[in-house]
């Protein structure tokens, strides 16, 4: 018997991995509803990918051992498994968006189904959001977002049985050393990569195929065998386990995947290899009928279930969901048992569609679906469906960016505002909201004839002292900063701006260390406040700290565009509200005297009387849902021409300069 044969068992029906695929569904839609709900349910992707990878290195290598193995035949069951529900959910979407989505977010959506059918979707979300702050749409709006797990799948049938037909040929010997080696180099590819390039290695195969290696060595069995029932039960317990702490605990702050996906990955595979080996307790639950059905429904059901989400929140104006999320659920559960039934099963098993029949037919139907797609882009969205309002609004998401490129990464020598001859004599710090008020910033300081230093990243506030869980490069940014002021006397302001809401709150992320003791979150913020701003006076510069702008749960555009399109009030907000979303920030600037320490500038009383501004002359303030545009910072700029001029900020250096000084 040659080494395949002996390695790759026979397949047959394990109801329990249809169980494992209903677990995996649950956690991802539960998530996907809501977050809060499952913090870490986006592991159930990880899941899926170590069960296909189980199933299509058994299919494969079985069928090489018996030299039954063709690529046709290989492509056929994929495209039926696959296809008719795909291009069913595809073509909905279609239609439904049509209906539905601004231009911007359909044009998005048309991009996506033509990754879809051109197996590379993951590539385009990941070219969509690497660019990072510079976005025009919110991925989340995408009703295809899902379909780049299909990617990374359907990647893997494409490569994954060449190098199996390769392996066989020529080194037979050690296709096992060679999967290993394959998961670790990939592993490790992904772990080293996953802070600096996060998106890259959320999205693209290379990161993600040790995920789907793994299930291939359990095809093999790589893994010792288990010889009782008490080894059986522990490990499929602890299988179990791993699983629904990866869905618990884990969260949008969770590295991931790098290492922390070897813990649900390490889950699917104690299952599956316990229940290989014999029958287990979890393995009794998970061939519960329900759950099993469930578990066959699960693709069907996947495919459904964002796109649902999606539509929905556009349709009620993006509003939050809560009131929906049962029913959301309870739909999501029939579309996906009806389409597994009238779609899935009778293009999978039905004996009249030949192979011809399927191939000729998703020939076609990508044609089409590509064809309208591309019209749709060259047609920009189909914008014409709206009149030239909602476009205005729509367009407002993907503005002008001026000092984009002086916040988005690390740069050795900080970027000039105003004028370019003059020696800068103000340091504007701060993260994106500080890059939001630069062109109004600029503006002044040429009026001036004053020139003025940008020292942003994003993420990170000016703050000294502090690490930051979400932006790693922070520290060594503001160190930097200190270093610069500190080696430049001739900067005699400073002006702080920031999201400052984000820092003064759990989510911030921010570590300040004192001594042996950590501070952590707003209070870290808090002390992190107090110390910049006395070091800053300690060192002979003046303060202004630009206070926060109003922020919404919404994008400000998206909504005024939808409100131009649909006739309702989606965007109202007040002072109140907005200084109770801020009220950590305020409570820190009222108890620190700030008119003996620094000039307190409050933006909220400049676009909020009463009522919050988001237009201007019909235009919007904003880009998205807290970052003014061009036209917003130009908006309020006198405000900071006052404060120029009444605290005579540049006084010191004309003094300076005065001859004989």
């Amino acid at each position: 018997m040659n080494t395949i044969n002996r390695l790759v068992p026979q397949l047959k029906y394990r109801p329990d991995i249809d169980g494992l695929r209903a677990l995996a569904v649950l956690a991802v839609v539960l998530h996907h509803l809501s977050a809060s709900l499952l913090p870490g349910g986006y592991v159930g992707v990880d899941v899926f990918f170590v069960i296909s990878g189980y199933l299509i290195t058994g299919i494969i290598s079985r069928e090489i051992s018996e030299g039954q193995f063709t690529f046709k035949r290989f492509y056929q069951r994929r495209i039926r498994r696959i296809f008719p529900a795909l291009f069913a959910m595809m073509t909905v979407v279609m239609i439904a968006g049509y209906f539905l989505l601004l231009p911007s977010d359909y044009a998005a959506t048309l991009r996506a189904v033509l990754g879809t059918l051109f197996f590379s979707s993951n590539v385009v979300f990941w070219r969509d959001m690497a660019a990072g702050y510079f976005v025009a749409t919110d991925f989340r709006l995408n009703p295809l977002l899902h379909t780049w797990s299909l990617g990374v799948e359907e990647q893997f049938y494409v490569v994954f049985p060449v190098l199996l037909l390769v392996c066989y040929r020529y080194f037979r010997k050690y296709i096992v050393l060679i999967l290993v080696l394959g998961a670790l180099l990939t592993l490790a590819a992904s772990a080293f990569l996953v802070v600096s390039k996060s998106v890259a290695v959320f999205f693209l195969s290379p990161f993600r195929a040790w995920e789907l290696l793994v299930g291939g060595l359990l095809a093999y069995n790589f893994f010792p065998q288990l010889r009782n029932q008490v080894q059986r039960d522990v490990l499929a317990g602890a299988g179990l386990l791993a699983i629904l702490v990866a869905c618990f605990l884990y969260g949008a702050k969770t590295t991931f995947p790098g290492f922390a996906a070897i813990v649900p990955v390490f889950g699917a595979v104690a299952i599956l290899h316990a229940g290989a080996n014999g029958t287990t307790l979890v393995g009794r639950v998970l061939t519960w009928r329900p759950i099993v059905y469930l578990g066959l429904i699960s693709y069907s059901l996947y495919l459904w279930h964002w796109p649902l989400i999606v539509l929905t929140g556009y349709a009620i104006g993006m509003e939050p969901l809560k009131p929906y999320l049962l029913t959301l659920f309870v739909v999501s559960l029939l579309l996906g048992s009806l389409s597994y039934h009238f779609i899935e099963q009778p293009f999978r098993h039905s004996g009249t569609v030949t192979r011809k029949v399927v191939f000729t037919s998703a020939a076609v139907f990508s044609i089409l679906l590509a064809v309208v797609s591309v019209v749709g882009l060259i047609k920009n969205g189909f914008a014409n469906r709206y009149d030239a309002k909602v476009i205005e609004f729509d367009q407002a998401r993907a503005p002008e960016l001026p000092f984009n490129q002086c916040a988005d990464h690390l740069v050795k020598e900080l970027c000039g505002l105003g004028a370019m001859h003059a020696r800068p004599t103000v340091a504007v710090w701060g993260d994106s909201h500080a890059v939001a008020w630069a062109p109004a910033l600029n503006d002044i300081f040429n009026e001036q004839g004053e020139g003025a230093v940008l020292a942003t990243l994003y993420s990170c506030p000016p703050l000294l002292d502090v690490t930051s869980s979400i932006q790693p490069d922070c520290a060594v940014h503001n160190l930097s900063v200190k270093k610069y002021l500190q080696l430049h006397p001739e900067i005699t302001t400073v002006i702080m701006s920031a999201k400052w809401s984000t820092y003064f709150s759990k989510e911030g992320g921010l570590v300040l260390t004192r001594g042996a003791r950590d501070i952590y979150a707003a209070a870290a913020a808090r002390e992190a406040l107090v110390t910049t701003l006395k070091w800053l006076k300690n060192n002979g510069k003046q303060v202004v700290l630009v206070g926060p702008v109003p922020i919404y749960e919404k994008s400000v555009p998206l909504a005024l565009g939808l409100e131009a399109a649909t006739h309702r009030e989606l965007l109202h907000s007040t002072a109140d509200e907005q200084r109770r979303k801020h009220a950590p920030f305020f409570e820190v600037i009222q108890t620190i005297q700030p008119s003996t320490s620094f000039h307190f500038l409050d933006p909220i009383e400049w676009i909020c009387n009463d009522q919050c501004v988001s237009t201007k002359n019909g235009h919007s303030l904003y880009r998205d849902d807290n970052h003014l545009n061009v036209i917003g910072a130009m908006a309020y700029k006198s405000y900071f021409d006052v404060v120029f001029t009444a605290d005579k900020l540049f006084s010191m250096k004309q003094e300076r300069d005065t001859p004989g000084n």
